[in-house]
């Protein structure tokens, strides 16, 4: 469990799911896809819907909020809020729908390696393309981001 969720912090903190924005908050707020928030007593609500250049709708697939109220808390969108923290032995895994035996390929890998060990060449192949789909967000709507030419 400690290694599956050193996987989904290591994620949310070093940006798999996007760049981040520092909001700070001393009083009830709405959170946006994109936020780092800092909440000092606080309540932080998670959206439903988002308004961006097409009008309203859903937040991107994998979006990313974080909320720091006293401890860390990570959410991703995968349809629904997802939280990425807290997870105990009754918690299905997140992302774990999108493709069971590459999360659990993954993990292998991961675990493996603090040993001093190896996977085989096709469990670190499907673990390596899972995490690689996450990270690319293969198949998802994504907002567009403009280039600076110099």
């Amino acid at each position: 469990m400690l290694a599956l969720r050193g996987i989904y912090d290591g994620w949310a903190t070093g940006g798999m799911f996007g760049r981040l924005t520092d909001v700070y908050k001393s009083e009830d707020y709405t959170a946006e896809p994109g936020d780092r928030i800092f909440a000092d007593d606080a309540t932080i609500t998670l959206p439903d819907t988002v308004e961006g250049d097409d009008g309203t709708r859903i937040p991107r697939d994998l979006a990313q909020i974080s909320v720091n109220d006293g401890t860390w808390r990570h959410w991703i969108w995968t349809g629904l809020w997802t939280e990425l923290t807290g997870l105990t032995l009754d918690s299905e895994a997140p992302l774990s729908e999108r493709d069971q035996e590459g999360l659990s390929s993954l993990l292998a890998i991961y675990l493996a390696e603090g040993f001093g060990e190896s996977v085989g060449q096709m469990t670190a192949s499907r673990g390596m393309r899972f995490q690689g789909g996450v990270s690319h967000k293969f198949g998802s709507t994504q907002d567009v981001v403009a280039s600076d030419y110099f």
